[in-house]
């Protein structure tokens, strides 16, 4: 638990990173590797190790009863982030959510995708592959991104780093630092070539040793989160997979691409309800099961699947988060709060 000074200390840094420029070179390596080492060695008391003794893919908080927020995807808005931690929680005697982070009263789960504006950002896109055309990577506006990344990477690791057992954030689709095509991971355009623009720019900007470290950051994070009576992926899961598969997932591709990629309308028949009774055999939650981002829901706050069983609240032009409660059936029009 921190000390009163350092909470503020710390919500004053987070609030300074939404306009910090990059950082050097030097106090981001060592932050970097402070942040991947604390990540590579959490407790295995939520976070189960896997076959090789290491970090597993599943965080299981199925003995806990303590509340949770889900974060739908970031996509470089730092703003997002603070405005949630300054969030003062109505069912909890109006306590801000840093607060109760900070006295182990809930549980924050970010479903990913850290970086890369999207619709917001569109001009500033194609602005910047022009330069990046004509052989500029690191053009001005493409470092008005960056700055956006690196500000929402560094406020997520301070955060990790803080409160190790109650902040986590889970590995999305836009965690693919290095573009690669393989192991689970597509290389990734939208606009232009964002995925290649960004990873051109760390190399130019930085070098390989901070490209690799953020990279290692990405593939140490975990693809699934479970509670009670409830799940949280980036993606609606494709397949039906077990707790000892998600947990052992960099075996299998296909579990990373499951939980991270899935596109609407092309899953397997009820997969949620189905891992869900693998994870947690005793639930007897009703409705809604499942939380995940990744596809946007445009003009609305959430959308329904499988059932109803699993709902995505990514809505890009919104700050909303979903406040599950162990044990209470979830009701999206009440339950889903605009920050």
């Amino acid at each position: 638990m921190l000390s009163e000074s350092q909470l503020e200390s710390l919500g004053k840094k987070i609030i300074s990173l939404k306009d910090a420029p990059l950082p050097e070179e030097k106090d981001l390596q060592s932050f970097l590797e402070n942040s991947l080492e604390n990540l590579e060695n959490e407790s295995s008391d939520y976070r189960p190790l896997d076959s090789h003794k290491k970090a597993g893919g599943l965080l299981d908080f199925t003995e806990s009863d303590l509340p949770v927020i889900v974060v739908p995807d970031i996509h470089g808005r730092c703003d997002f982030i603070i405005r949630l931690l300054e969030y003062r929680i109505p069912a909890m005697e109006n306590i801000s959510v840093l607060n109760a982070l900070n006295e182990d009263r809930i549980i924050v789960v970010c479903v990913g995708d850290a970086v890369h504006g999207e619709k917001r950002a569109y001009e500033r896109w194609v602005s910047s592959y022009d330069s990046y055309l004509s052989g500029d990577c690191v053009s001005e506006t493409m470092q008005e991104e960056m700055r956006e990344n690196f500000s929402v990477w560094q406020s997520l690791m301070l955060l990790k780093n803080s409160f190790p057992k109650n902040f986590h954030f889970l590995k999305g689709n836009h965690e693919n630092v290095l573009n690669e095509t393989g192991n689970g991971n597509y290389s990734f355009k939208k606009f232009v070539q964002e995925g290649q623009m960004c990873l051109e720019f760390i190399r130019h900007w930085y070098g390989d040793i901070i490209l690799f470290l953020i990279s290692y950051w990405e593939k140490a994070l975990p693809v699934c989160a479970v509670f009670r009576d409830f799940a949280v992926s980036h993606a609606e899961p494709f397949s039906v997979f077990t707790k000892k598969e998600i947990i052992n997932y960099k075996k299998n591709p296909e579990i990373t691409e499951s939980f991270t990629w899935t596109a609407n309308d092309d899953v397997e028949d009820d997969t949620c309800q189905k891992i869900l009774k693998k994870l947690c055999p005793k639930s007897k939650r009703n409705g809604v099961i499942w939380f995940g981002g990744h596809r946007p829901v445009m003009q609305a706050k959430y959308s329904l699947r499988q059932k109803d069983s699993y709902i995505q609240i990514h809505n890009p032009d919104e700050m909303n988060v979903a406040f599950v409660d162990p044990g209470r059936d979830f009701y999206p029009e009440k339950d889903i709060i605009s920050l």
